[in-house]
């Protein structure tokens, strides 16, 4: 991964909604400037603030560390856009489900 992917995303997230650095560090509850540090790359955020530039952008972890939402098979978008509504033993279920395909494809 590039150097400084995550200022680079963000300026490009930010870009296309057309929020300044300013408002955008103020809509995350950060100082003015903490954007600007992190688009720089003086500062790294952390995984709680990461997940608030999330949020303000209605996107997950994966859309974020995904260059290119096309990058991802859309039924892959589709599955893990649907994974946190299961249940734990439903993701357990899931899981089986997977290796079990896995190991099909393997034996052929």
């Amino acid at each position: 991964m590039m150097k400084n992917f995550i200022g680079e995303r963000v300026t490009t997230l930010r870009l296309a909604e057309g929020i300044s650095e300013y408002n955008l560090s103020k809509n995350i509850g950060k100082c003015n400037s903490y954007i600007n540090k992190v688009t720089s790359g003086t500062i790294i955020p952390s995984m709680k603030v990461l997940m608030n530039i999330c949020d303000y952008f209605d996107i997950t972890l994966l859309q974020f560390f995904t260059e290119s939402p096309d990058s991802l098979p859309l039924n892959i978008s589709k599955i893990h856009a649907l994974l946190p509504e299961l249940t734990d033993p439903q993701l357990e279920s899931l899981l089986v489900i997977i290796h079990s395909m896995k190991d099909n494809d393997t034996k052929k």
